[in-house]
């Protein structure tokens, strides 16, 4: 029942619907809270940094999947084409790492450091450390020789010192109904996109007159077994079960949609611990399962040959590219 009620309520968070309007009160309450951490974090108890490398967040201030790790990932290897080691700092949900801060090792098993600093750990082969104390992770990182830090989330970890701030938002979603949590989606209010120093769209490139946008593309089918690589049209016109534990599993079916595949939705929570049994699912509808990228660090270890992820990139539009890659740069530049 409270699942039920959970998810109706998050359901009306982007319709627009004044069902939620019971919840203001509460949000009145998380206002008041976070309001005051701020302000004591921000202002009273100004957090100082504690080295001389660069440190730029990509967060958001509404719940949910907004594209945060495909940025990470383009940004890693923007900064790569200009000689720029990056480090990568992030809270490590869902990790169950034997100590904290914690440096990433090659192939370690979402367990232990969870599932979205193992596929970035992974896939760009550069340092990574979780912990929930962000400035204990930070000068962890700084003694791995990089030349600027990217914080994976932590936006509102105001107890860390930042350069520079990016927030991606959801181009259909955007804000939804402008609540604050729970009655809206809204960590902080919409001022907070004000004081960054770049809010990026995604999904938005079709629109002329956006200029910071990003696309999420799609570029190959692998098997989650073998790791053999096919073409984004190897499941068109056949039936999938596709298994999904992100934070916004609606985008990944509209992918599925646009690569022309019928398929039966199986969702999970955000960060979800899979288990073998959760992709049991194979019937005489399919026998073919697919999933996210992020989904499937945590199932390697049980993945058959059937079982297949879909790897995406992001994909920037030119003048968001030679902005973040301009203003990113001079960050690195300053603190020489």
């Amino acid at each position: 029942m409270l699942e039920r009620l959970s998810a109706r309520i998050e359901k009306s968070w982007y319709q627009n619907k004044w069902w939620n309007i019971w919840l203001l009160p509460l949000s009145a309450v998380f206002f008041l809270l976070s309001h005051a951490r701020r302000l004591w974090l921000t202002v009273i108890v100004k957090a100082g940094k504690n080295n001389k490398i660069p440190v730029v967040v990509i967060g958001n201030i509404n719940v949910g999947g907004t594209g945060k790790t495909p940025l990470t990932c383009r940004l890693v290897e923007l900064l790569n084409e200009q000689s720029i080691k990056v480090g990568i700092i992030s809270r490590g949900y869902g990790s169950n790492a034997p100590h904290y801060p914690y440096a990433l090792a090659q192939g370690e098993s979402a367990v232990i450091v969870g599932d979205e600093p193992k596929l970035l750990r992974d896939r760009l082969d550069c340092p990574v450390v979780i912990g929930p104390d962000r400035n204990a992770a930070i000068k962890l990182l700084s003694e791995k020789n990089v030349d600027l830090i990217l914080s994976d989330d932590g936006l509102q970890h105001y107890k860390m010192a930042r350069d520079y701030e990016i927030v991606v938002l959801d181009a259909n979603r955007k804000l939804g109904n402008n609540w604050l949590l729970p009655a809206g989606p809204l960590r902080e209010g919409g001022w907070r996109l004000k004081t960054v120093d770049t809010v990026i769209f995604n999904g938005a490139c079709n629109d002329d007159g956006m200029k910071n946008c990003m696309e999420i593309i799609p570029s190959a089918w692998v098997n989650a077994k073998t790791s053999e690589r096919k073409t984004l049209d190897f499941f068109a016109g056949q039936k999938l079960h596709a298994v999904v534990g992100i934070g916004n599993p609606q985008r990944f079916f509209t992918t599925l949609d646009s690569l022309s595949v019928e398929f039966t939705p199986h969702v999970f929570a955000d960060h979800h611990a899979f288990t073998a049994s959760d992709l049991a699912v194979a019937d005489d509808y399919s026998q073919q399962v697919v999933m996210t990228e992020k989904d499937w660090v945590k199932c390697a270890a049980f993945a058959n040959e059937n079982m297949w992820y879909l790897e995406v990139n992001a994909s920037l539009s030119a003048g968001l590219e030679t902005k973040l890659i301009k203003d990113l740069t001079a960050l690195t530049e300053t603190d020489l």
